[in-house]
This record gives structure tokens, C-alpha cells and sequence, in this order.
């Protein structure tokens, strides 16, 4: 299934072609019907930030397992 992950300042959508990132314009990701809708979409900042944080909690998840050990 096709889903948006982010919307950038240019207009386009970064899609998730069943694994495959892929930018297409606006334009297209609504004729196909895509969802989320686009206004709900997060920024590609909104988006990389919460990436990054979620790398951050899983390192930090990962480092504090191996201290138990």
C-alpha cells in the first residue's frame, strides 16, 4: 500500500512505495488518493525530527539492555 510520510516546503509528497521512497507532486498524490490527506501530513522537518528521536529512545533502549547483562 501506497502511504505519504511527509510533505516538503517544494510541494511534493515523500511516498512509501512498499518499501521505496519516492517524491511526487501534490498534484499526483491526491488525483491517486493517497492517504493521509496532504494537509495532515507532517513536514519532512516534523518527520526527520521524530526519526531521529525514535533512533535516540532505541539506542538508548539497546544501551541500557546491555548493561543488565
Amino acid at each position: 500500500m501506497t502511504v505519504g510520510l511527509y510533505r516538503t516546503i517544494e510541494g511534493l509528497v515523500q511516498v512509501d512505495y512498499d518499501g521505496n521512497d519516492i517524491p511526487i507532486p501534490r498534484a499526483k498524490y491526491e488525483e491517486n488518493g493517497y492517504r493521509p490527506d496532504f494537509d495532515a501530513l507532517l513536514t519532512e522537518a516534523e518527520y526527520r525530527s521524530l526519526i531521529e528521536e525514535s533512533r535516540k529512545r532505541e539506542a538508548e533502549q539497546a544501551e541500557g539492555s546491555s548493561d543488565k547483562k
